[in-house]
């Protein structure tokens, strides 16, 4: 009983200086100011931390893998071929698996509104398209829409009534409740994937930065003249970031104007920026993940990953970095001291049920006399 209460203690302690990490000020400890250069920059850097190695493999998927994360489930979802797989950390046992029929191949995967709705994207075997929407809660099927083409990017509108889908010739909106068209036009180029713009009544193509007003069914200019090298839409849906040969542009809804950093953006393979605009995560050459300062470029960590890497996405709570291998294979990496919170207090549950469940005096079976 006393080396019970002794690890109770010693976890609530863990528990408390974990706490005041977390709300520990980092300000203090904010890199030099970056000279002046023209560039739009942040005054100071408030610190991160992000783990050296994953704190989840989340494996059971092979080859190119598209996967999303609901911050008001706590799920993470994740597919390949014709098969989702959910997880729900720190677990990294699969909670559900859901297959998606046979000759379908998932080339996009969303959460809508909610986090319990699953909207998938992809091919058939006879090269058409279908939308297909899962309860993510029971695995079973709500709706299929099909499509002329194969679907190979879905973007959910914010009010989660709406689905933005590209196909290869075309970009549609879409009714998420039967399939009814909203609006339809033609993408600017093969490579071009949409996503909605704002407060949803733009759409914005991922290669040459142009919108679409969906109301007025018209080009509306473009948010700028650069042709990205990588485009990313955050998974806040509201943080929009592309790279060209100069550095970083960020574009952030609610807030005026566009930043621009000169970061290096050699050999880099994929990447995402925190909403603040003050940092970013580079996959590099070389089985590598920089952790970067954007206001002045420079690196403040390098992580080896020890396998190839294609994909690199920041949740939009801001506390994980997910990480996609080339094998299937996703990490996550704790971004803060949130997960390790979270992963402590799961601990700390199981521990204390087993506890409880050594403790339950075993009951005597009855004398049948």
């Amino acid at each position: 009983m006393r080396q019970i209460i002794k690890y109770l203690l010693f976890v609530g302690f863990l528990a408390a200086a974990l706490i005041a990490a977390a709300n520990f000020d980092l300000t203090s400890l904010s890199l030099p100011k970056p000279q002046k250069s023209g560039v739009v920059t942040q005054k100071s850097f408030r610190g991160v931390t992000i783990s050296q190695k994953p704190s989840a493999i989340l494996s059971g998927l092979s080859g190119v893998v598209s996967f999303d994360y609901a911050p008001a489930s706590a799920l993470t979802a994740a597919a390949a071929d014709d098969q989702i797989l959910l997880w729900q950390l720190p677990e990294t046992t699969p909670l559900r698996e859901i297959a998606c029929g046979p000759g379908f191949q998932v080339l996009s995967l969303r959460f809508l509104a909610g986090g319990t709705l699953i909207a998938v994207g992809g091919m058939n075997n006879d090269n058409t398209g279908s939308i297909k929407i899962f309860d993510a809660t029971s695995g079973t099927q709500k709706l299929q829409f099909d499509e002329a083409e194969p679907i190979i990017s879905l973007d959910p509108h914010p009010n989660g009534k709406q689905l933005l889908i590209t196909g290869e010739s075309y970009i549609k909106v879409i009714e998420v409740k039967d399939g009814n068209l909203v609006a339809i036009m033609q993408k600017s180029s093969p490579v071009a994937r949409a996503s909605f713009y704002g407060n949803g009544n733009f759409i914005l193509q991922s290669d040459t930065l142009s919108l679409y007003d969906v109301n007025k069914r018209a080009l509306s200019g473009s948010v700028d003249k650069a042709s990205p090298l990588f485009f990313r839409k955050g998974m806040d849906g509201a943080t929009f970031s592309w790279l060209s040969a100069e550095g970083v542009t960020i574009v952030t809804a609610g807030q005026p104007g566009k930043k621009f950093f000169p970061v290096d953006t050699r050999g880099v393979l994929s990447f995402d920026v925190d909403r603040q605009g003050a940092w970013g995560l580079f996959l590099l050459d070389g089985q590598q993940m920089a952790l970067r300062e954007l206001a002045t470029g420079k690196t403040l960590k390098t992580i080896s990953l020890g396998a190839a890497a294609a994909d690199v996405l920041l949740t939009a709570d801001g506390n994980s970095a997910y990480v996609q291998f080339t094998s299937g294979a996703i990490g996550v990496f704790d971004v803060g001291y949130q997960n390790k919170l979270k992963s402590l207090k799961f601990a700390l549950k199981k521990f204390v049920g087993s506890i409880k469940s050594k403790a339950t005096p075993v009951e005597k079976p009855v004398d049948p006399q």
